[in-house]
């Protein structure tokens, strides 16, 4: 088990130890006092209706370790137990709990997906992909599920990335049971308030960005900074043995430009509108099945997509120039992609016998409203 001074080391910030360094942490770091089992630690961080300081002493109660917080340490110079002061505890929390699970994102190779519209269909679709291309060895964590293996497992409301601790937790039983890739979708709520610090990245891809979650940014631009914090994790993240930084990105977004500046050891575009080293083209919409034609990276071919709308051939085109960029052979993505499984609330189909269509679909921005009903 790692000590304190282990877990301290992993800090991008400065901190300021009251208390030894040399405990044994034995147990996850947690960011609820609830939570807290012995041995573990206890970060007590500001939020938007509670603040975790007023909790400490009850964290401290169920044997908390340490405690790490923002308050002056002066403050809490009575705690019985070490108490870290940094500057910001919501970007210490994934930093920890990396250090805490020995940082086995360092052990996978992480793919993280961002965007608007599209992240959970692009996250499934790949890792179906990757599946395919590496013997069943490939995780996914998205804002539905957790796959491991054969196992599935919730995730939470299935409108953002989980919390720090739970994603590396995930990450940790996916290094231990022998999987060598992970897709993991990341939201600009998650890459904001550091959910995903500690995970090193490999690819990033980002499917689209038009106005969204503008009453928690505030402004288009920094909505638009917090998806690129993916793509700077990139560059900021630990190398790994023979995998490069890899950047995918759509052509066709009006940001395209914006995300291709942040600094990657090889870029790939994909596009339906534009230029772009793989595109699609040829387009047949079925009932059941989308069929469409994709050329460049060598995967010149017909493929065939079991979901349906053409904002999910977009979608698929991501996916397959993702693995294409990560040395998948072309006969792999067709047989990922066409293992695609139906994804929950993404135009879910509802066949209880009925005589007329039903569908259930997760569409809450403008953008996915016209998508959806141009179909």
């Amino acid at each position: 088990m790692p000590t304190l001074k282990q877990l301290l080391s992993a800090l991008p910030q400065q901190h300021a130890l009251t208390g030894g360094d040399g405990a044994s942490i034995t147990a996850p770091v947690v960011e609820s006092a609830d939570e807290v089992q012995p041995g573990g630690v206890f970060v007590a961080r500001p939020g938007a209706s509670v603040d975790g300081h007023d909790f400490i002493v009850r964290a401290v109660e169920r044997g908390a370790a340490a405690v790490i917080g923002q308050r002056d340490s002066a403050a809490l110079a009575s705690l019985p137990v070490p108490y870290v002061r940094v500057e910001n505890a919501m970007e210490a929390v994934g930093w920890l709990a990396s250090a805490y699970h020995g940082h086995p994102s360092r052990r996978l190779a992480v793919i993280g997906v961002t965007g608007t519209d599209g992240k959970t269909t692009t996250s499934t679709i790949l890792h179906s992909i990757m599946q395919a291309a590496t013997g069943g060895r490939c995780g996914l964590i998205s804002t539905v599920s957790a796959v491991i293996g054969d196992e599935t497992l919730d995730t939470g409301l299935h409108v953002t990335t989980p919390g720090a601790p739970f994603v590396h937790a995930l990450l940790a039983r996916m290094a231990a049971a022998g999987l060598t890739h992970v897709v993991l979708e990341m939201t600009s709520h998650g890459l904001a308030q550091g959910r995903l610090n500690g995970v090193a990245v490999d690819a990033a891809v980002l499917t689209n960005v038009t106005h969204e979650h503008l009453d928690y940014h505030g402004t288009f631009e920094a909505y638009r900074a917090a998806k690129g914090r993916l793509f700077a994790m990139l560059d900021e993240s630990a190398r790994k043995a023979n995998t490069r930084k890899l950047a995918v990105i759509n052509a066709d977004d009006p940001s395209a430009d914006y995300f291709a500046a942040f600094p990657s050891e090889a870029r790939l575009t994909y596009g339906l509108d534009h230029p772009a080293d793989v595109r699609g083209s040829d387009v047949i919409h079925r009932p059941g099945y989308t069929q469409f034609v994709a050329r460049g990276q060598g995967i010149d071919g017909t493929f065939h997509l079991p979901l349906v709308g053409s904002y999910n051939v977009r979608n698929a085109l991501a996916a397959i120039t993702t693995a294409r960029g990560l040395g998948v052979p072309r006969e792999m993505l067709q047989k990922g992609l066409v293992a695609t499984p139906p994804i929950p609330g993404r135009m879910e189909r509802i066949d209880a016998g009925q005589a007329y269509l039903a569908v259930v679909d997760f569409a809450h921005t403008p953008t996915r409203w016209r998508r959806r009903c141009a179909l």
